[in-house]
């Protein structure tokens, strides 16, 4: 079997090193913002230490391990664009797809009687300039998605706030648009009397408004209709689980275990007819 280095050029190492931190900053700050910060974490760290349980060579365990994190990143800026969320199984499945590719790629060259090798300049260059490049840089993404992430989730409690009223045993919050809602079930909690819900688990009832805009002058004994829009608003019902319900709640958001807004909402309940 024949060897082939793929991976001996010091600069190249050097700057593909570069290339890795700038795409896992990304992903980590992604991550961030979108507030489950568990998953994305659990499967970089899959990324980057499955090639070590692999490959008895060093050199394999940290080059095929950045390779693996760049594919993860890349996966889950593709699955963004097409809309979808890199999160949950979903980001997990595309860490695991990510070290297939790697290390299929380098079982598939075997089997066709090569061998890849990587160089020490290659590999150790690549993983001084991806910590020296990507803790820096990531810490700086994080910190200013906190900075927006406060500023939005503030703005969201105090304006969900205003609709929010006692219904029996029940919290309901209406007028709530579709990305509102998801906002809510994604990051928002409730916490009363020692007990804290997610409005995750809150039901959710879509209700569709329709507006009309008439337009009249003195030329005209009837107004016309100048347009008809229909709107869809939510109401999200969070049930206290037989609870009793409070004279006031406080309305929470956090990005993973950071608290990012906190309101205290007073519940005034509505007579009814």
């Amino acid at each position: 079997m024949r060897e082939r280095s793929l991976f001996t050029n010091s600069f190249a190492g050097l700057a593909s090193g570069v290339v890795v931190a700038v795409v896992v900053s990304w992903f980590a700050s992604s991550a961030y913002r979108d507030g489950s910060l568990l998953a994305p974490l659990f499967a970089l760290a899959l990324a980057l230490g499955i090639p070590s349980l692999l490959y008895e060579s060093l050199q394999k365990r940290l080059t095929f391990g950045l390779c693996a994190a760049a594919l993860l990143s890349g996966f889950s800026l593709l699955v963004l664009m097409v809309g979808g969320q890199p999160s949950g199984l979903t980001v997990l499945g595309l860490s695991l797809l990510s070290v297939a590719l790697t290390v299929g790629t380098d079982l598939a060259l075997q089997d066709l009687g090569s061998r890849v090798t990587v160089s020490p300049g290659f590999s150790y260059g690549a993983v001084v300039t991806f910590l020296v490049v990507a803790l820096p840089l990531s810490t700086r993404q994080i910190v200013r998605e906190h900075h927006v992430a406060v500023e939005e989730d503030d703005a969201l409690i105090r304006t969900v706030a205003q609709h929010v009223h006692p219904q029996g045993n029940t919290i309901v919050f209406d007028s709530i648009s579709p990305q509102q809602k998801e906002k809510l079930k994604n990051l928002v909690s409730v916490r009363t009397k020692g007990k804290t819900y997610t409005l995750a688990d809150a039901e959710v009832e879509s209700v569709v408004e329709e507006r009309t805009v008439k337009r009249q002058n003195r030329q005209q004994s009837n107004p016309a209709v100048v347009s008809r829009k229909q709107e869809e608003r939510m109401r999200l019902i969070l049930n206290l689980q037989g609870a009793s319900v409070p004279d006031d709640i406080i309305l929470f958001s956090q990005r993973g275990p950071i608290t990012t807004s906190e309101l205290t909402v007073a519940l005034e309940k509505k007579n009814p007819g």
